[in-house]
């Protein structure tokens, strides 16, 4: 059994502010996991319960910039975390949200290192949309 859910990254969220042609532009990155469980193992009547909840949660940054919905996109990136939890996969379980609570710290430092990252291709972005507007 394998769900998907997305579920917000504890809502953590970093703004920034990028001067583009004399121009305050306010960009908001928001951290969200989507994530994927599958249930492992046997249950066999007469025997120990052998079954695991595996999840796997991928971090994934939305960017929303502040004077409109133009530009805004998601930003994928590689950032997993994962674990495994005795018995089945059930909904409702929220077993990988419970664990990925533990790693905030990391996902809020993520969040910012694309932030950082993502500068230049949003300044090009904004470059673009300025020439296109101009013409």
């Amino acid at each position: 059994m394998s769900l998907i859910i997305a579920l917000a990254a504890a809502a953590a969220s970093h703004s920034v502010s990028i001067e583009h042609h004399g121009q305050q532009v306010g960009a908001t990155y928001t951290a969200r996991a989507e994530m994927r469980t599958k249930t492992v193992g046997a249950k066999t009547p007469n025997r120990m319960d052998a079954q695991r909840c595996q999840w796997t949660a991928t971090i994934v940054v939305d960017r929303k910039l502040d004077h409109g919905p133009a530009l805004a996109r998601t930003i994928a990136t590689d950032k997993r975390f994962s674990g495994s939890e005795a018995g089945a996969c059930t909904p409702g379980r929220n077993s990988g949200e419970r664990n990925l609570a533990q790693h905030q710290e990391k996902i809020e430092a993520h969040l910012v290192a694309v932030a950082q990252a993502d500068r230049a291709p949003l300044l090009a972005e904004l470059d673009s949309v300025r020439n296109l507007a101009s013409n």
